[in-house]
């Protein structure tokens, strides 16, 4: 190495351009990037509200199980497992299901 006092340099300059590289690369896939997500609309359920947060949709799931309980209540001495098994029985019958949270009234 010290028999070529201009190796090191060089192998320098080759290192600069490559990063260089890199980081023109980098910027172009960004900006692809950021291109994409403004072209895609954010997601929404099918009435417009936006997509309910899990807290809300446990909340309404929650309702629609207190309203299975009650109008039998035989329903709440069954096995966890057996309730809901029948919930979800219920909700089909209903016409109920999970991408759809509001029911029938």
């Amino acid at each position: 190495m010290l028999e070529n006092p201009q190796l090191i340099p060089g192998l320098l300059g080759v290192l600069v351009v490559l990063q260089l590289l890199v980081l023109v690369a980098l910027s172009r896939l960004s900006g692809r990037v950021s291109r994409l997500a403004r072209s895609n609309p954010a997601p929404s359920s099918p009435d417009g509200r936006g997509v309910a947060s899990p807290k809300e949709a446990a909340g309404e799931s929650g309702k629609w199980f207190e309203r299975f309980l009650e109008e039998d209540p035989a329903r709440k001495d069954l096995p966890k497992k057996e309730q809901f098994a029948a919930f979800r029985r219920w909700r089909d019958e209903q016409g109920l299901n999970w991408k759809s949270p509001a029911g029938p009234e």
